[in-house]
């Protein structure tokens, strides 16, 4: 701490203030249960807004009902549901049935899901779906010390507990003359 002259009866100081910064973001690997429930929600999700929107447009937002084969009818709705996760993980770090579980993505330095991270956890999605289920995902879950599946291993990805917000954040030093 530094001091200055006195000015008009009062002592003018200079104060250093030192403020805690931000602890870093402890990354502990959900569940597999954990994982799976927010699946199932975003399974559920997906579900409801692809029946929903087909229903209202009557089909017609994509190929009409009548050329749609089993096979390009499963193309869309695979497209779709890349989009669905890619989407929500590149802007919130977490789709609707990971945030309702608390849980977020996180790179392996700490940080919050990027799109390019998004990108490349997301375009395996379909082998970790493999044969039926998420079974080869769930076998890459329970074979990481990670709990990572083959998406989260390509884009270096951990899916954590989101951390908790601290109640008591220390006072904006700023804000107090």
């Amino acid at each position: 701490m530094m001091e200055s002259e006195d000015i008009g009866g009062h002592e003018n100081r200079e104060i250093t203030v030192e403020t805690l910064s931000t602890p870093p973001t402890e990354v502990k690997p959900a569940s597999l249960a954990r994982r799976l429930t927010a699946s199932i929600v975003d399974s559920v999700v997906i579900g409801i807004i692809w029946v929903s929107v087909t229903f209202v447009t009557g089909g017609k937002w994509g190929p009409s009902l009548e050329s749609l084969t089993a096979n390009s009818s499963d193309f869309f709705l695979a497209l779709f549901a890349f989009a669905y996760f890619f989407v929500c993980e590149g802007l919130f770090a977490a789709t609707i049935g990971k945030a309702a579980l608390a849980l977020r993505v996180f790179t392996s330095d700490g940080e919050l899901c990027t799109f390019g991270s998004s990108f490349k956890r997301n375009i395996l999605r379909f082998v970790d779906w493999l044969p039926i289920f998420y079974l080869v995902g769930a076998i890459s879950v329970l074979t990481s010390s990670k709990r990572q599946r083959i998406g989260d291993r390509l884009a270096r990805t951990i899916v954590s507990r989101a951390p908790e917000k601290d109640i008591n954040p220390p006072p904006a030093p700023f804000l107090f003359h």
